[in-house]
């Protein structure tokens, strides 16, 4: 069982990564994932013209599109040209980079999500996936662990 308070001080910006790759609404769906297996990312950010996130597409959403036959050539089965609007997730929860860490790792499990969107002032700044979360959370308790047996 975990101690309480394990990792109570870590803050989101203590496992934050930078958005290795985000697109805007109108990109075309084969850019996307063309983008998401070049760069061996799991979800891109769809973004505004100020930065601010409009959704997201993870890599199910992509999956999705693949298997109905209609996104690596850009073409919906109505014969529409797929954009990044047209399969990305809409609702996207969001956390901030002040927010406890372990407030975002409940909110990741609880919501059955692998990674998070970091915005500061609604601007998107980076991302938290689960695998980074689990590290600080363990190397946090790790140092939490150090520092209170060292008291001799």
């Amino acid at each position: 069982m975990a101690e309480k308070g394990v990792g109570e001080s870590l803050l989101v910006e203590d496992a934050i990564e930078q958005v290795s790759h985000r697109v805007g609404p109108d990109t075309p769906l084969s850019q996307v994932i063309d983008a998401m297996v070049r760069r061996h990312v799991g979800a891109v950010p769809v973004v505004g013209e100020r930065s601010e996130v409009l959704g997201i597409i993870t890599s199910g959403d992509a999956l999705d599109q693949v298997l109905r036959g209609g996104a690596l050539d850009d073409v919906s089965p109505k014969g529409d040209v797929l954009k990044a609007r047209d399969v990305m997730t809409r609702t996207v929860l969001c956390v901030s980079e002040g927010q406890r860490l372990i407030d975002a790792a409940h909110m990741m499990v609880h919501k059955k999500v692998e990674q998070l969107p970091v915005v500061r002032d609604g601007e998107l700044i980076g991302m938290i996936t689960r695998s980074k979360v689990l590290r600080a959370l363990h190397l946090g308790s790790l140092i939490t662990e150090d520092e209170g047996g060292s008291t001799s």
